[in-house]
C-alpha cells in the first residue's frame, strides 16, 4: 500500500520518569512503584488532556517480558484500571523486544486504518529493575533466539551483541574513529536527556562526557568492543498515546500538548543544537537516555 486510507494522528502524549540508577531519587533497596503504578499514571496522563475517556474504542499496551521481570502476563486486562470507562472495550497486548512501543502504536494506527475504531489509547510499558543486571541479561536473551543463540552466548547476551557489531564497524572504518563516534554518540544522549526532566540522566553531571565516552573497552570487565556508556540503562518507564482520525468524526480526542511539553522540546532542541556535533562516522543524533 503506497500511502494510508486516512489521516491519522497522534496526540495528548504523556510519559512517566525514567526510573532507574541514572536518577538520583533511584535507589535499589527502597521500594519502587510497582508495574500497574505506571500503567495507571501513563494512560491516565494521557487520557486527561483528551475530551472525554469514553470516546477510546480501544487500547494497546506494549510491553516486553513482564511475565518474567514482573510476574505478570495478560497486560491487556491490567489497563481498565486506568479508568473505569475502558472496562468491556477491546484492547490488546504486543511485544516486539525493544521494538514493543513502535509496533504498539503502529497496531494502533492500523485499527483506526481499519474503520473499527476511532480512538485508540496506547501505552507502553516497562520495569526491569525487579533483578539483578545478570539475570535480567538472561531474560532479555529471549529476545533472539534461545535455544540456539544463548548457551553459546555472551553473559550479557545483547550488549555482547552490540559489541559484534562495533567490532564489524571497526574494521570498516578503523578503531579509533568508531571509538570517537561512540563516545560522540553518549555525549549526545547525555546532553539530550539534560533537557528532558524525566530522563534517568537528566541528573548526570559529568563534565567531560566525550572523555568519558573515550573510557577503554575491557573484555574482562564488561564486553571487548564496547564501555559501559555505550550502552543504555535499564529503565522502568511508561509513555501514554492516543491515536484518532480527524476532528469532525465520531468519537474524536481533542488533546493538545500543554506549555511544559512544549517547554521541554524547546529546551531540548537549544540544548542540542548549542552543543550537538556531527560524530566521525555520521551519527547525526541519538535518542535521550
Amino acid at each position: 500500500m503506497s500511502r494510508m486510507t486516512k489521516p491519522v494522528y497522534v496526540t495528548a502524549g504523556y510519559n512517566t520518569i525514567s526510573l532507574g540508577s541514572g536518577r538520583k531519587e533511584f535507589h535499589p533497596k527502597k521500594p519502587r512503584p510497582g508495574l500497574e503504578h505506571y500503567i495507571k499514571e501513563a494512560g491516565q496522563g494521557a487520557l486527561a488532556q483528551v475530551n472525554d475517556p469514553s470516546n477510546v474504542d480501544e487500547g494497546v499496551i506494549a510491553n516486553f517480558m513482564a511475565a518474567r521481570f514482573n510476574k505478570q502476563g495478560n497486560l491487556a486486562a491490567v489497563m481498565p484500571m486506568i479508568d473505569p470507562k475502558l472496562e468491556y472495550k477491546p484492547i490488546v497486548r504486543v511485544e516486539g523486544a525493544c521494538g514493543s512501543g513502535g509496533l504498539g502504536l503502529t497496531t494502533s494506527a492500523k485499527f483506526v486504518l481499519s474503520g473499527m475504531a476511532d480512538s485508540v489509547l496506547t501505552v507502553g510499558v516497562e520495569v526491569q529493575n525487579t533483578v539483578k543486571a545478570i539475570y535480567g541479561a538472561d531474560i532479555l536473551a529471549g529476545a533472539g533466539h534461545y535455544a540456539s543463540q544463548r548457551k553459546a552466548g555472551h553473559a550479557y547476551f545483547f550488549p555482547a551483541k552490540f559489541s559484534d557489531r562495533s567490532c564489524a564497524a571497526q574494521a570498516k572504518f578503523g578503531a579509533e574513529r568508531t571509538r570517537e563516534g561512540m563516545a560522540r554518540w553518549y555525549e549526545r544522549a547525555i546532553l539530550n536527556a539534560r533537557a528532558c526532566p524525566k530522563a534517568q540522566e537528566y541528573h548526570n553531571s559529568i563534565d567531560d562526557l566525550y572523555a568519558t565516552g573515550m573510557s577503554p573497552c575491557d573484555a574482562n570487565a564488561f564486553c571487548g568492543h564496547i564501555n559501559v556508556y555505550d550502552c543504555s540503562k535499564v529503565s522502568e518507564e511508561r509513555r501514554g498515546r492516543t491515536r484518532g482520525i480527524r476532528p469532525g468524526r465520531r468519537g474524536h480526542l481533542e488533546g493538545a500538548r500543554g506549555p511544559d511539553e512544549a517547554h521541554d522540546d524547546r529546551a531540548r532542541r537549544e540544548e542540542r543544537d548549542g552543543h550537538g556535533r556531527r560524530d566521525p562516522i555520521g551519527h547525526r543524533d541519538a535518542r535521550g537516555a
